[in-house]
């Protein structure tokens, strides 16, 4: 697992800052209602341990699953938790609390939005802070048990750094609380890339 220095820390929280910042807003726009935030926690977690981070194997999460290309290759996953899903739902398609009873096609594209919007809030804030520009691909979702997810997504992210960017937050609308962990899957190269930018960063250049 990667030791980070307090400056790199401070860094990597004042990047995380900004990716919420930016996808508060962008919700609140596409919404019409005001989102607060509450501080991100930002850290790196090793791969072989990520479906540990998110608590029993057994548990069934909302996930959208991004590839990323660019100066940043790698791949991202967005968790939500499954009692979450239906709320956010009625927030982001302005129906009644409780309103929404089944993922049908248009509610799961609206989930891939909300991941969408997540994702590239915080690439944004990449692009913005240490110079690293990429796009995010497609979102696809899945509906399952932690472990089943991270088995389909396996092969993909074996060629991966050793460590994941792990980005949790809260994001706060009156009647609903959007809680998500955002984590970054950089290629080996990237997360190289990721460190090297930061200190740059750090010392001005």
């Amino acid at each position: 697992m990667k030791e980070l220095t307090n400056f790199q820390k401070d860094a990597l929280l004042e990047l995380a800052n900004i990716g919420s910042g930016n996808a508060a807003t962008a919700l609140s726009q596409l919404i019409g209602k005001d989102i607060t935030l509450n501080l991100p926690s930002v850290s790196f977690v090793p791969v072989v341990k990520i479906s540990e981070k998110f608590g029993k194997g057994q548990d069934i999460v909302a996930a959208v699953y991004l590839r990323i290309y660019g100066e940043i290759n790698g791949r991202a996953l967005i968790f939500f938790p499954k009692d979450k899903v239906f709320p956010i739902i009625d927030l982001l398609m302005k129906r009644k609390s409780g309103e929404t009873k089944e993922l049908g096609e248009t509610e799961q594209s609206a989930l891939k939005e909300i991941g969408n919007i997540i994702l590239s809030s915080y690439l944004n804030a990449i692009a913005k802070f240490i110079g690293l520009n990429s796009v995010p691909s497609v979102p696809s979702l899945a509906i399952d048990m932690i472990d089943a997810i991270f088995e389909t997504v396996s092969a993909e992210i074996a060629e991966a750094d050793e460590d994941a960017l792990l980005i949790e937050n809260e994001m706060i609308e009156k009647t609903t609380m959007i809680k998500s962990s955002l984590l970054i899957i950089p290629d080996k190269e990237t997360m190289v890339k990721i460190i090297k930018a930061l200190d740059s960063t750090i010392k001005g250049i």
